[in-house]
């Protein structure tokens, strides 16, 4: 049975990168080799990365759509509801993850790795240090690229001191000027080049069950909000769509400032409104908020709208 490793849909760059170095070392870690697969289209920033890495050996994971007899290696999510079709508790053969427990289930042992730390690119290089497994300059800037994704180069509210160290432990082989690159990435994933209303509200977006509510979180990580913000008429419509066609109770989505750690949210109708009044408590202007402080959808909105909705 071909064993596969895959992180969710509409995947970030953790979500590409973490597949392509569990492939890389397979045989070493679980004695099989797993192929790397994604579960949606590359974004602008990871789509950057791998350019910048113009002589990678690693393969890119390719595209599926469902899992059929494949055994499945899962990264960076254990939500049900954020994975492709045939994800099940028979095929699950290994879970590593950095978020909450999600709900998966297993009929069988497996294994599992989850930790509370920035990313889960940070979890695997623990686990290859822990195999006395080497880690080539490639790997280290897959690696360092991931954690600096996921942490907003290290100024999320997710970092952990271990995030910090292993990155710069990751740069001591990988070289990178971290400051120039982090920046070129933020830029690469700031650009609209070639995307549509619909896809900046989907690129980065994670379905949620909430008690008996049906959620959709959306983001927009940038370093030049103006740039998404003056499409606000379009993208409002947008969300109305989707939160119709998706039959979702609430639907969020945030353009988050990384350089000025704000994120502007967007609310779609009276009850996201009130929602968002009651929790975050920010400046409200013509169905956008002014969310001060706030950068992580995983700490500071999914928890606290969980808070208030499963009671």
């Amino acid at each position: 049975m071909e064993l596969i490793a895959i992180g969710h849909k509409n995947p970030d760059t953790d979500s590409i990168i973490s597949p392509m170095i569990i492939s890389y070392y397979s045989d070493s870690l679980f004695g099989h080799y797993a192929v790397a697969k994604r579960a949606g289209e590359l974004n602008n920033e990871t789509k950057f990365i791998l350019k910048y890495l113009t002589e990678s050996t690693i393969k890119l994971p390719e595209l599926l759509k469902k899992v059929n007899k494949e055994e499945v290696i899962l990264v960076d999510t254990t939500e049900q509801t954020q994975l492709i079709e045939g994800i099940n508790e028979n095929n699950l053969f290994a879970v590593i993850d950095h978020h909450n427990l999600g709900g998966l289930k297993s009929s069988k042992q497996i294994y599992a790795r989850i930790e509370p730390l920035g990313c889960t690119c940070t979890v695997l290089y623990k686990i290859l240090k822990e195999k006395n497994l080497e880690i080539t300059r490639e790997v280290a800037c897959l690696m360092a690229s991931a954690i600096i994704s996921d942490t907003l180069f290290l100024n999320s509210p997710t970092t952990t001191d271990e995030d910090r160290t292993i990155l710069e432990e990751l740069n001591k082989i990988a070289g990178l000027n971290l400051k120039d690159y982090s920046m070129k990435m933020f830029k690469a994933k700031s650009s609209l080049e070639g995307i549509e209303t619909n896809e900046i509200i989907e690129k980065d977006y994670k379905f949620f069950e909430m008690g008996k509510s049906k959620v959709g979180i959306g983001v927009w990580e940038t370093v030049m909000p103006s740039t998404v913000n003056e499409k606000k008429e379009e993208i409002l419509e947008a969300l109305k769509d989707k939160k119709q066609k998706d039959g979702l109770d609430y639907l969020f989505f945030g353009v988050v400032d990384i350089l000025k750690k704000n994120t502007y949210l967007y609310l779609v109708g009276d009850e996201e409104i009130n929602l968002a009044k009651e929790i975050f408590k920010g400046n409200l202007e013509n169905n956008v908020m002014f969310a001060e402080h706030i950068v992580s959808r995983k700490k500071q909105i999914v928890p606290q709208l969980k808070e208030t909705l499963v009671l």
